[in-house]
């Protein structure tokens, strides 16, 4: 029985700058994405035929209209595989939380196929089908450190933050919907923020921790921490502990904050662990 076994790695945003509403109803954005090491596993077993989706969290979905079968279904279909497929997701990412979890998964899925049948597709390839299932798809396809614009979707790859970034994750235990976010923001407001994309961008360049987490930015942070101001005191608790910066993750409602090497991060963590249940300290990869 042929199987593999592949992780599913999560992202923060680094920066994320909501540009404008474009005709087709998605937003125009300019994202800097990181691939950090919490994440799924994904185990794909080749069957006789049909799709199958487990998963040990019973709030994801694994009927036919979730993501996970719609990336199965569709390297199935498009590469004219008559066999099926059996998919367990070991579930460590929060869900609905900013990180991208069900996005990786598909990623993932894509990727886990074309070695499953030995399709020796490219990620290139892969990307452009990831295009079709979400916006953070093809990000997920290669992980890293990337430039995200468009509606997400098109990625420049960057060279990875050496020495890595040590991160302290804290998600508050509730979820927020991305498309709510996005319906309640008031575009006029953070289009006049400051874009500090173009900082980001030369400071990831020069690797210190120290410049990273002072540049980093969110359109989505005031907006969710009105409605949800328990973020803000995750913030601030990662800010007085030590950590060089901290900021939400995409739509939220996690927080992570950036600390000044592993020893650091570290001893946060322990400070921390006690009060928070989904607490977590990661590296950039």
């Amino acid at each position: 029985m042929n199987e593999i076994k592949i992780n599913s790695y999560s992202k923060i945003n680094l920066a994320l700058n909501i540009l404008d509403k474009r005709k087709d109803g998605y937003h125009e954005v300019e994202t800097i994405i990181q691939s950090i090491n919490l994440a799924d596993k994904v185990i794909i077993t080749e069957e006789r035929e049909g799709i199958k989706i487990k998963c040990n969290h019973p709030q994801v979905p694994v009927d036919s209209q979730s993501l996970a079968y719609k990336s199965a279904e569709k390297m199935l279909k498009k590469y004219g595989i008559e066999r099926g497929v059996k998919i367990e997701i070991d579930k460590k990412i929060p869900l609905a939380s900013g990180m991208a979890g069900g996005s990786a998964n598909s990623a993932t899925i894509l990727v886990g196929i074309n070695k499953l049948f030995s399709l020796n597709l490219s990620n290139e390839v892969l990307r452009e089908i990831g295009e079709e299932l979400g916006t953070d798809v093809p990000f997920c396809i290669q992980n890293g450190t990337a430039l995200a614009y468009q509606r997400g979707e098109k990625i420049t790859l960057l060279p990875p933050i050496n020495p890595p970034l040590w991160i302290v994750v804290i998600n508050p235990g509730f979820k927020i919907s991305t498309q709510w976010a996005y319906n309640n923001l008031d575009l006029e407001k953070v289009k006049g923020r400051k874009d500090n994309t173009k900082a980001m961008l030369t400071v990831l360049k020069e690797g210190k921790s120290q410049e990273i987490a002072k540049n980093l930015f969110n359109s989505f942070e005031e907006l969710v921490i009105k409605k949800f101001p328990e973020i803000e005191k995750v913030k601030d608790r990662l800010i007085n502990e030590g950590v060089l910066g901290a900021l939400m993750s995409g739509s939220g409602p996690t927080v992570f904050g950036i600390a000044q090497n592993k020893k650091e991060a570290l001893q946060i963590y322990k400070k921390l662990k006690p009060e928070y249940k989904l607490i977590w300290i990661v590296h950039s990869i």
